[in-house]
């Protein structure tokens, strides 16, 4: 019975040795293949490489790629019996345990390079009792599967040296940011000695220790012959220039997008992106030429994308000046946040009115105007320049990018109507009502994302129809839908690229101007904290935002200024070495002569005309209307009449203004028709007067009773004013204005208007003429 026992207790150890012999090791264990998944660009360069579950960054390298110094610096320190055991070392067990012992702690492991290879195999997180078993026996079966090189490659490529990288390759670059072909023996020593505690050991963290490290293993080398005592000093006194801690990846900020979009769609070793390296490091360059010019203007940021127009390829993608500048928060992709984006948005609401009938000859008043808003108050917009430019086409309006034109266009449209194209148009942050954002929707009272505004620029650079963005080669294209007349589109891109429109504001040189079709808008937040141009060629959408990621506001930046101007050499990198086309007209078109003034037909009083096109059926079929023929009396320069001595008369050409444009127009010192006839003619016709008011009246226009004020920090005092007008019968020619009591001012008819500076608290402002009184109350109020 004793003895049958004893057989089988040798019986256990065979068993298992045949186990090994005979059960093929799993086919996954022996799979050579990256857990990685490499992401490309459009062209097959690298840009950054994906580890599914705990990995980090890995190259495959042939075990004869190595240098023979690394191989035998890691043999040396790991495991000097490589190439005399088979797979497990008694000895070494042996050596650890009694090191130990003596140490009172853990100094050495009795592990050989197979079984730290089988360990790694396993990917166990607890080493117990039983993994370590598993680990002795993989260890046999790898010995018996796999050849010692063939094991030390494997080791080579799936061990980790800390920083996320494993395999040697990927330590290399991580760390000396060389090739494993071009590692010293210094530096493969100190990357021979990672592997046992990568994170304790990283050069990162502690170089100190990682030197101690390297210090020991050039010992081995020594201790084992690989070196020479003096080429071992000479090692050891090698300076190690570590590279700069980043993750190795390029256009960091579009990879990080698209793991964050699409991580489970990544398949396969490697991925092609639409992205171009070499124009994504072009604009990268700019961006960083660009900021340095802006330092001084408290610009510390920038962000752009380019687009393919015709397929929504997502070209290059800029988040920040720098994804690793943890101070001004560069990882965060602006290309992606939601910012304001000033009169970026106006195209659109030009687009809209165009569909409704307007043409680009339709005219506005950029002159002063107040809306009221959903809750009562007044709103007032105000130019960029804080000027008023009177009656203007909707092409120089645009053009020039006019705010109060803009406001008066999109009440017409209407908000609501507005509101639902942007959305269509691609821009999924506008998730509230029209009441919400009011007209300044028109001026960019809203926020958008950079990515989506370019795509929205694409309804104009493709006929009308929308702009869908791929992200990789492998997606399919898809045509878009068509939201806006093609006519329509090509009108808009026709003034965008218009550098003859833009003179009054933009001048005859500048960033918007190229030597090729370039239809481009800029738009400012008027708290200068975001600054934007956006634009796009026949084949090429670029978009720009420039500021700071605190939301700190620049100083003297515009989007012509700052944005401008990274925008155009991001355009000139974008279209290089594309043929050269121009934006094809559709059909149903036209080009009309308009008076300049007017947009209308011009008449012999016209003294300016210019060419416009528009959709057939939209043309002008009136005559101008603002050039009127005038018979004067050259005595007083008041209408003459039939009466009048014709040697004394002369017709004359005078331009008679809308309404709203009328005072600007005196202001400007354009000549007022008279309405009075001459007293030397004859009998005078009676001036009129309203109805059932035979005496003197004053009334006040502006500001209307009760009205509130809310004084805006962000604009100058000195443009911050409100206006007094009134109206009065026709002997009242001057009239005081009185703020609580106090005079401030007089003014002249006809509208009696006079600029005033407000000051917080509530008001009484009273109009006099001789014994005539009117009050109105208001309130101004400090933000």
């Amino acid at each position: 019975m004793r003895l049958r026992k004893r057989h089988l207790l040798w019986l256990v150890p065979l068993v298992t040795l045949a186990i090994i012999i005979v059960i093929p090791l799993p086919a996954h264990l022996l799979d050579r293949g990256s857990s990685s998944v490499r992401i490309l660009d459009r062209n097959g360069e690298e840009l950054y490489e994906v580890q599914k579950s705990h990995h980090g960054s890995q190259r495959w390298t042939s075990l004869h790629e190595i240098p023979h110094s690394c191989i035998a610096a890691l043999v040396a320190i790991e495991d000097r019996n490589f190439y005399g055991h088979a797979g497990i070392s008694l000895k070494g067990i042996a050596r650890a345990l009694w090191q130990n012992l003596t140490a009172r702690r853990t100094v050495s492991g009795g592990s050989t390079l197979t079984q730290q290879l089988a360990r790694i195999t396993l990917g166990a997180q607890r080493r117990t009792f039983t993994i370590k078993i598993l680990e002795t026996l993989l260890a046999l079966k790898l010995e018996q599967s796999l050849t010692k090189d063939e094991i030390l490659e494997r080791y080579f490529n799936e061990a980790y040296f800390g920083h996320r990288s494993y395999g040697l390759a990927a330590a290399a670059q991580t760390y000396f940011g060389t090739s494993v072909a071009e590692l010293s023996t210094a530096q493969c020593a100190l990357l021979a000695g990672l592997p046992q505690a990568p994170s304790t050991l990283d050069p990162f963290v502690d170089l100190d220790a990682a030197r101690m490290r390297q210090k020991r293993v050039l010992n081995a080398m020594r201790e084992t012959n690989i070196l020479s005592q003096d080429e071992a000093e000479l090692a050891a006194r090698e300076t190690l220039t570590l590279t700069e801690d980043r993750t190795q990846i390029r256009a960091p900020h579009f990879v990080m997008w698209l793991l964050t979009e699409r991580m489970q769609e990544l398949a396969g070793p490697a991925v092609r992106t639409t992205l171009d390296l070499t124009l994504q490091t072009a604009v990268e360059r700019i961006v960083e030429r660009k900021l340095k010019e802006l330092a001084d203007k408290n610009v510390t940021s920038a962000a752009v994308v380019v687009l393919d127009a015709h397929t929504g390829d997502v070209l290059a993608m800029v988040g920040s000046a720098d994804y690793f500048d943890t101070e001004h928060d560069g990882a965060v992709n602006v290309a992606l946040a939601a910012r304001q984006p000033g009169s970026a948005l106006k195209p659109f609401t030009y687009a809209l009115a165009l569909s409704h009938g307007d043409t680009a000859a339709s005219t506005v008043a950029d002159t002063f105007v107040q809306f009221l808003t959903q809750e009562g108050t007044p709103y007032a917009p105000r130019n960029y320049d804080y000027l008023e430019h009177g009656l203007v086409r909707y092409r120089e309006a645009l053009a020039n990018s006019y705010n109060i034109a803009a406001v008066r266009v999109a009440e017409r449209v209407g908000i609501d109507v507005l509101l639902g194209f942007l959305r269509s148009a691609g821009l999924s942050t506008l998730t509230q009502t029209p009441d919400h954002y009011g007209l300044a929707l028109t001026l960019g009272d809203a926020e958008v994302r950079l990515l989506e505004l370019a795509q929205a620029y694409g309804i104009f650079a493709r006929g009308g129809k929308t702009l869908p963005v791929r992200t990789l080669l492998a997606d399919s294209m898809s045509d878009g839908t068509n939201i806006l007349d093609p006519k329509v589109a090509w009108l808009i891109t026709d003034i965008l690229s218009d550098p003859t429109a833009r003179l009054a504001e933009f001048g005859e040189s500048g960033p918007l101007n190229f030597d090729f079709p370039v239809a481009a808008k800029t738009g400012t937040t008027r708290n200068s904290r975001d600054n934007w141009t956006v634009g796009f060629s026949p084949d090429r959408i670029v978009g720009v935002w420039v500021g700071n990621a605190d939301n700190s506001p620049m100083k003297g930046t515009s989007g012509i200024t700052g944005a401008g101007p990274i925008f155009h050499d991001a355009m000139l990198a974008a279209t290089e070495n594309i043929p050269e086309r121009i934006f094809e007209r559709p059909a149903g078109l036209v080009q009309k002569t308009v008076c300049r003034l007017s947009g209308l037909l011009p008449t012999p009083l016209c003294p300016h005309m210019i060419e416009e096109w528009f959709i057939e059926g939209t043309e002008p079929t009136e005559p101008d209307s603002i050039y009127q023929s005038f018979l004067i009396d050259t005595r007083n320069g008041l209408l003459a009449n039939t009466k009048c001595d014709q040697t004394f008369t002369e017709p004359k050409g005078l331009a008679v203004f809308p309404r709203e444009v009328e005072q600007w127009a005196r202001e400007q010192g354009w000549p007022t028709p008279p309405t009075k006839e001459s007293p030397l003619c004859g009998a005078q016709s009676p001036m009129e007067k309203p109805a059932n008011r035979q005496s003197s009246w004053l009334e006040i226009t502006h500001p209307q009773p009760n009205e509130s004020y809310l004084l805006d920090p962000l604009i100058p005092d000195n443009q911050e004013l409100v206006i007094f007008e009134a109206h009065a019968s026709s002997d009242i020619q001057t009239i005081d204005w009185y703020v609580d009591g106090e005079k401030v001012g007089t003014a002249k008819a006809p509208d009696f208007r006079m600029k005033w500076k407000p000051e917080p608290g509530e008001i009484t402002v009273t109009a006099r003429a001789n014994d005539l009184m009117e009050e109105s109350y208001i309130a101004v109020l400090k933000r």
